[in-house]
C-alpha cells in the first residue's frame, strides 16, 4: 500500500514549506540578487574613468597655460625690448629684423643709418642702443620656464650678447669711413680745379691732385691720352691691394694738407695730355667707391654673422613653445 508523503513533514525532502516560497523561486531570487554586483562594479569604474579624465584634463589644461604663458613672456620681451628698444634705436622704429632677406642687406641699412649722421651715430650705437641689448638680455636669463626650453633660451640670450658686441666693435671702425669718404670727395674737387688749371702758379688744390694722380698712376706721363688712362684704372681696379694703395696711401695726398707741396716734374707733360678729358674723374670714384664698399662688409662681417645667429636662436625658441603646445 503506498502511503502518499506528508508535505508538511520537515523530515520530508519532499514535502513542501507552506512558510517558504515555491519550488524554484528560491533560485530565481538568488539569481537576480546577484546580479546586481557587476552593475555596480561597472559604475564604480564609470565613475572612476570619468574622474580621472577630469583630473588629466585639468593638469593638460594647467601644463598648456603654463607653455602658453611662457611663450607670451618672450613675445612680450622680444617685441618691447629687443625690437621696439634695441633694433629701433639702430635702424628707426617700426623696423623689423626679420624684414632683411639676408645680412648684406642688413649692413646696406646700417651703412644708410650712419650716413645721415656719420659724427654721431657712432656714439648713438656704444652708448645708447647696445645697452638695451643687453638689458633684453637679462630679461631673458631672468624667465622661468621648464627645463626643456632651457638650451634655446641660453642660445638667445647668448645671441643677444654677441649683437652687442658686434655692433659695438663696428662703432669703433665706423670713423674711419669718413675719412675714406673725404678722399672721394676731395678727389672729385681737387681733380676738377686741375682739369681746369689754365697756366701760372698752380694752387694747393691742383697741386694735390697732381700728386695723387701720379702716385695712383706712375707712369701717367707716358700715357697717350685719357682713354689710356681710363683702361689703366678699370684694368687695376679689379686688384685689392691697387684699392688699398689707392685709398689709403695716395688718398693722403689730397686729405693732407701742406703748403710746402710742390707739383710733380711730370705735371706739366700731364695736363698737356690730360687736362682735355676728364673721364678718368669718374673712374677714381668708382674705385673708391669699390674700395669703401669692400672694407665696410668687412667691417659690418660680424654683424652680419651676429645677425643670422639672433634670428636662428629666436626661431629655435618658437619652435619649442610650437611642440610643446601641440603635445597638449
Amino acid at each position: 500500500m503506498n502511503i502518499p508523503p506528508d508535505l508538511n513533514d520537515p523530515n520530508d525532502p519532499n514535502a513542501q514549506n507552506p512558510g517558504g516560497a515555491p519550488p524554484g523561486l528560491d533560485d530565481f531570487a538568488l539569481k537576480k540578487s546577484g546580479s546586481k554586483t557587476p552593475w555596480i562594479v561597472v559604475g564604480v569604474i564609470a565613475v572612476a574613468a570619468i574622474g580621472f579624465f577630469v583630473y588629466r584634463s585639468m593638469q593638460t589644461q594647467k601644463i598648456r597655460e603654463m607653455h602658453v604663458a611662457v611663450m607670451n613672456q618672450f613675445q612680450q620681451i622680444e617685441k618691447d625690448q629687443v625690437v621696439g628698444k634695441f633694433w629701433a634705436c639702430l635702424l628707426g622704429a617700426g623696423v623689423d629684423p626679420g624684414m632683411f632677406p639676408n645680412n648684406l642687406a642688413l649692413s646696406q641699412r646700417l651703412e644708410g643709418a650712419f650716413g645721415t649722421d656719420p659724427k654721431n651715430y657712432p656714439t648713438k650705437v656704444r652708448e645708447e642702443c647696445t645697452p638695451k641689448a643687453i638689458d633684453a638680455k637679462h630679461s631673458i636669463e631672468g624667465m622661468t620656464a621648464p627645463a626643456m626650453y632651457d638650451q634655446a633660451l641660453k642660445a638667445y640670450a647668448k645671441s643677444l650678447q654677441d649683437l652687442s658686441t658686434a655692433f659695438d666693435e663696428w662703432a669703433k671702425v665706423a670713423p674711419s669711413h669718413l675719412a675714406e669718404r673725404e678722399v672721394g670727395q676731395k678727389v672729385g674737387t681737387d681733380g676738377a680745379a686741375w682739369h681746369s688749371f689754365a697756366g701760372g702758379k698752380p694752387g694747393a688744390d691742383v697741386v694735390a691732385y697732381d700728386r695723387f694722380l701720379h702716385c695712383a698712376v706712375p707712369g701717367v706721363d707716358k700715357m697717350k691720352d685719357g682713354q689710356a688712362l681710363v683702361e689703366y684704372l678699370f684694368k687695376e681696379c679689379k686688384d685689392p691691394k691697387y684699392l688699398d694703395t689707392l685709398q689709403n696711401t695716395c688718398g693722403k695726398e689730397v686729405t693732407t694738407e701742406n703748403a710746402l707741396a710742390a707739383p710733380t716734374p711730370g705735371f706739366k707733360t700731364a695736363v698737356a695730355k690730360l687736362a682735355a678729358d676728364d673721364r678718368e674723374l669718374s673712374a677714381f670714384d668708382d674705385c673708391l667707391r669699390k674700395s669703401r664698399k669692400s672694407k665696410r662688409g668687412d667691417d659690418a662681417a660680424e654683424v652680419g654673422k651676429a645677425w643670422v645667429e639672433y634670428m636662428e636662436a629666436g626661431h629655435k625658441v618658437r619652435e619649442v613653445g610650437k611642440e610643446a603646445l601641440a603635445d597638449k
